[in-house]
């Protein structure tokens, strides 16, 4: 998913994390673990070194000790953000199979739930940590971005407060991206300046990656370009990659969108922008098409399509009106992020529905959310522009 809220959350959960002595290395002639096999054949070159060095920290046998497997899974999450390979994820849930049952684990266990789209399991794992220790800096960030993510501000905005108390910077990025959703434009703006001057790393990072949002809000492409690229610097992370792929893409940059996704792993999202950029440069892309709606009619019969914004904006593009509304509505049960009410937007004027116009104007009204794309897409909608 784009979700520029939980754009680091792994990466910031390893900075929040306690830090774990690595084990002895092992006897180089051994067979590879499965680690290194994982970073030889699933993941890109961004994510290769990171899971790389698992290799001498043991692998998931018995005598592992509780603080090396519990860095491998973190290791493993930061690699999949990197890469969009979800297979990652199952990597990481079989790691945490022979792990004590304790808050660092659950809150593990919360972020692959995260990672998968089901946010209620997440929440329920995190809430039970909170319920324990209630300023465990880990659960409070990842509870906060799924309320984000999820339009569940009121969450968001205690739990961005109560982080102040154990981490000041991660608590301002933290009330500025709510901010940034619910009518405080100006003052996340103020913040994630800040914090651009005090930050550096993993932090630096989701700052840059939300001023790029907040730039996209108020139709800044200059702007929101220049950011995604920032974070890009400090942070290698596919869903940075895609949001900055999108505003080339409507600006028609269309060589230095190809510079951007040369390297990136072949995930729904990076197909999809391949696509659209190769069509509206008037280029045949038809095994591409095929391959992306062969990927997401699979994916939606085995019940696992996690990507269904990329869904809808395929059908969009297609002309499949209909089917990019059930889509695009589908994904915003989900993710209520601005990226996911643009594509709603979009859908519901493509297929000429009033009601799901009228959501979403109701949505920007009870929220106060400022984003120039979607007033566009609802006032062509009005008078009815293409």
């Amino acid at each position: 998913m784009r979700c520029v809220a939980a754009i680091l959350i792994i990466a910031l959960l390893a900075m929040l994390a306690p830090v774990a002595h690595a084990a002895p290395s092992r006897d180089t002639d051994a067979a590879p673990s499965r680690d290194t096999v994982v970073a030889r054949n699933l993941l890109p070159r961004s994510a290769k070194q990171a899971v790389a060095l698992l290799s001498t920290r043991g692998d998931t046998r018995g005598d592992e000790s509780q603080a090396t497997r519990l860095t491998r899974v973190r290791t493993l999450l930061q690699a999949g953000r990197a890469s969009g390979d979800t297979r990652t994820l199952g990597l990481a849930e079989a790691t945490l199979a022979g792990a004590a049952d304790d808050d660092e684990v659950r809150v593990l266990r919360a972020t692959i739930e995260q990672s998968r789209h089901r946010f209620a399991a997440a929440r329920t794992l995190l809430d039970r940590v909170l319920q324990t220790q209630p300023r465990h800096p880990q659960a409070l960030l990842t509870r906060a971005t799924i309320g984000a993510v999820t339009g569940d501000y009121t969450i968001a905005v205690a739990d961005c407060r109560t982080l102040r108390e154990v981490h000041v910077d991660a608590a301002a990025i933290c009330g500025a991206q709510v901010d940034a959703l619910t009518g405080g434009q100006q003052r996340a703006a103020q913040v994630l300046a800040v914090a651009e001057q005090r930050t550096d790393g993993a932090l630096l990072a989701w700052t840059m990656a939300l001023q790029g949002q907040l730039a996209e809000q108020r139709g800044d492409a200059r702007a929101a370009v220049a950011a995604y690229r920032a974070s890009l610097q400090q942070a290698d992370d596919l869903s940075t990659r895609l949001a900055l792929a999108d505003v080339l893409l409507v600006e028609r940059a269309f060589a230095a969108l190809d510079d951007v996704l040369r390297d990136a792993p072949p995930a729904d999202g990076v197909l999809l922008r391949r696509w659209l950029a190769e069509r509206a440069q008037g280029h045949s892309a038809d095994a591409l098409q095929a391959q992306l709606a062969q990927r997401f009619a699979e994916a939606e019969q085995r019940g696992e399509l996690l990507h269904a914004r990329e869904a809808a904006l395929f059908a969009l593009a297609r002309g499949d009106t209909r089917q990019a509304l059930r889509w695009a509505q589908q994904n915003w049960q989900a993710q209520r992020e601005p990226a996911d009410l643009v594509v709603l937007a979009r859908a519901a004027r493509a297929a000429g529905d009033r009601a799901v116009e009228r959501e979403v104007a109701e949505w920007l009204q009870r929220t106060r959310l400022s984003d120039v794309r979607i007033a566009r897409a609802l006032a062509q909608s009005a008078g009815g522009g293409a």
